[in-house]
């Protein structure tokens, strides 16, 4: 137990005794050229990042970002600026044609609601220019919804209205040979009658509440004496009962030539039809996608967006809002509620025109991409410079470690040799200042040599003159105490300045009384003193041999 105990004291004293000395020469060469490094290696970074080398891969996704979303923005506002135009042409069709056939029954606009009897024969007149317009356009479905109910009794009548909706099972595809077209919404007769195929969803009339398509297109219109150009809608995200894909749909007022307001038509963009005409090209950053959504105070409306991509585009667990913060290099980020980051650009769409009554309504069209997916791509892209400038560390590091080591090695050698008194044999570093010091110390060492020499033949001279030591004798006996003490310590073989430590008294009084003893003692220098000291030694030590 106690070796360990040793030790760890040995360790810590000789911490202790490295922290009053300080760091080595060497330590201080490594230090000195690990900082050069450092230097050298931020230079070299700060190079790399004002000549772009670890932007090139957020470069090019910018470009991407501007490409898709330029291509798709200018797409989005010439097809949904088309089918705007067609919807007001429809329902100003459906309206002349409404109007023809109530007057055939002998009724007015205003007679509709409580003739139902009229609604089924009215509806077939219309298939003509449904489907007419349907295969004409790029459109998922095409549909009419009159402000009426064949079943005016029902406690559902509030909620309930006649209509035709026409589905296009292949929308991408204008094929006037062969038409996919199936009935969602409307009487069986019909769907006999103009030989269409049922879909499994299919009702018997549409079901409509406050707030959706139906009401907020017939509002807008009563509310407003503008042109029907200027009162279309956009419904964003519309779902309606038994339809199975999120939609938009274009709705456009049915106004009878008295101002009556019969209905409502318009067409769908279905979320599969967005998805085959907007999704991104094919690119490196596989998840990205296309949002239309609306933009509601600097926010994006993901509840009721329509969205493209590869796969599945739609942020999962975001229906809410995609705040946008602003942008970084060009960037912008969008943050969901549950804190997932998107990157990407927006552009604002315009789908209506200016002074309408919807014209208030924003729309954004958004290309964006996982940010998780876009750190990857940066980090894929900088690590080879990344390893690079590892190696180049490490590298570094241990060319500091040697370089030290080989710069400090001559001034250590040269030490060495100093402290073992073999400064004349000492090669040639070629450092001149340690050149220079070692020679210097080699010339005193052979001056002190001869000194010593002198002193000696100077001894032996003295040994023979026993009246000289007698004199000595005689004359330490005149020291005062003070100047005594201070000579025995001398004989003792203590220094001038362990001498002051000792006796607790100051340098210059230490060199006072080494003037008063040289002088009384008629010596000249320490050395002198002690080889008169010397002298008494052997001649004492040769009286107990005489004696002996």
């Amino acid at each position: 137990m106690a070796k360990p105990v040793n030790s760890f004291r040995k360790v810590l004293t000789g911490m202790q005794l490295l922290g009053k000395l300080g760091p080595s020469l060497q330590r201080r060469s490594f230090v000195f050229f690990l900082f050069f490094l450092i230097a050298v290696m931020s230079g070299l970074l700060l190079i790399l990042f004002s000549t772009g080398v670890f932007s090139v891969e957020r470069n090019k996704f910018r470009i991407f970002l501007q490409n898709e979303l330029g291509h798709a923005a200018q797409s989005v506002e010439q097809e949904y600026g088309v089918l705007s135009v067609e919807g007001v042409l429809l329902a100003e069709r459906l309206s002349k044609q409404i109007e023809i056939t109530l007057d055939t029954f002998g009724l007015n606009p205003a007679d509709l609601k409580n003739n139902p009897q009229c609604l089924e024969p009215l509806l077939g007149q219309t298939v003509g220019l449904l489907r007419a317009a349907l295969e004409k356009n790029k459109s998922s479905g095409v549909f009419l919804t009159l402000n009426a109910t064949v079943n005016p009794s029902l406690i559902t009548a509030e909620s309930s209205r006649a209509g035709l909706f026409l589905k296009n099972m292949e929308p991408n595809v204008i094929n006037i040979t062969f038409p996919t077209i199936r009935l969602l919404k409307g009487p069986i007769s019909i769907a006999r009658q103009e030989d269409l195929d049922l879909l499994p969803q299919w009702q018997m009339e549409f079901s409509v509440q406050p707030g959706d398509f139906f009401f907020t297109t017939i509002n807008g219109a009563t509310e407003s004496d503008l042109p029907l150009s200027r009162l279309y809608y956009w419904d964003p995200g519309c779902l309606m009962t038994g339809c199975y894909n999120k939609a938009m749909l274009l709705c456009a007022p049915l106004i009878a030539s008295d101002g009556t307001i019969i209905g409502v038509c318009g067409f769908e963009v279905s979320a599969m039809l967005f998805k085959l005409q907007h999704t991104p090209a094919s690119s490196p950053y596989t998840r990205a996608f296309t949002m239309l959504a609306p933009l509601v105070d600097n926010t994006l409306d993901t509840s009721r967006a329509l969205y493209a991509g590869h796969f599945a585009a739609a942020p999962s667990g975001d229906d809410g809002f995609l705040s946008i913060k602003n942008p970084v290099a060009g960037i912008f980020s969008y943050v969901s509620p549950n804190g997932t980051i998107y990157s990407g650009l927006h552009h604002d769409i315009n789908l209506y025109p200016k002074g309408s009554v919807f014209s208030g309504n924003q729309w954004a069209l958004a290309v964006l991409i996982p940010n998780r997916d876009l750190a990857v791509k940066f980090i894929r892209q900088s690590r080879p410079i990344q390893i690079l400038l590892l190696a180049l560390f490490i590298f570094g590091v241990g060319a500091a470690a040697l370089l030290s080591r080989r710069h400090v090695a001559p001034v250590v050698d040269a030490l060495r040799k100093v402290k073992t008194g073999k400064v004349t044999h000492h090669k040639k570093t070629n450092i001149q200042e340690i050149d220079d010091l070692m020679a210097f110390l080699a010339t005193q060492d052979e001056s002190d040599a001869l000194e010593s020499d002198a002193l000696l033949v100077q001894a032996e001279e003295m040994t023979q003159i026993s009246p000289l030591v007698q004199s000595f004798i005689e004359n330490v006996k005149t020291l005062s105490p003070a100047e005594r003490n201070v000579f025995e310590l001398y004989l003792q073989g203590y220094t001038a300045k362990e001498i002051t430590d000792k006796l607790c008294i100051s340098i210059n009084t230490i060199k006072t009384h080494n003037k008063r003893i040289y002088y009384k003692l008629n010596v000249s220098s320490r050395k002198e003193l002690l080889l008169y000291v010397k002298m008494i030694q052997e001649e004492n030590h040769k009286t107990a041999d005489d004696a002996d």
